[in-house]
């Protein structure tokens, strides 16, 4: 049986621990909101028209302090050409599963244009959780641009 000089020093040495993980470590009994953000994109800049071509893009689960981030929800990424700011020719929508924090996952595509009155500079859009369904909580980070030129 502890005497109460025993208990009493227990009792402060577990306040001093609780109260030096609290100052040393915010993230102990905390974690931060998921930020989804592209991690990394491949792609080639010009395609020759009727000619198959991939594009990657990988999406990460990110914190944006020390802390860890919650996982996500599941949700989808977005892949939109967009030739002459009105002529939508892709428009492909992939799953993106529950992502844990630092875990990522790739998106391949493949995409092929072909066709007259097709050549001409098409806008890439690539937009993670377009409809914010995931809980990620810092939505500038979710949209990708850039072109792919289509060539005869």
């Amino acid at each position: 049986m502890l005497s109460q000089k025993s208990y009493i020093k227990a009792i402060v040495s577990t306040a001093v621990l609780f109260v030096s993980l609290n100052i040393y470590s915010c993230c102990v009994f905390k974690t931060d909101p998921p930020d989804l953000r592209l991690v990394s994109q491949s792609f080639p800049s010009q395609v020759r028209n009727g000619h198959r071509f991939d594009l990657k893009f990988t999406v990460g689960n990110f914190s944006n302090t020390d802390c860890n981030a919650e996982t996500t929800k599941q949700g989808v990424v977005n892949l939109k050409m967009i030739r002459d700011s009105t002529i939508i020719q892709v428009n492909n929508t992939e799953t993106l599963n529950e992502l844990e924090d630092s875990k990522t996952q790739e998106f391949n595509f493949s995409v092929l244009i072909e066709g007259q009155g097709v050549n001409g500079v098409y806008e890439l859009i690539f937009t993670i959780d377009p409809n914010n369904t995931t809980g990620d909580a810092y939505r500038d980070n979710n949209t990708f641009k850039s072109s792919v030129t289509v060539i005869q």
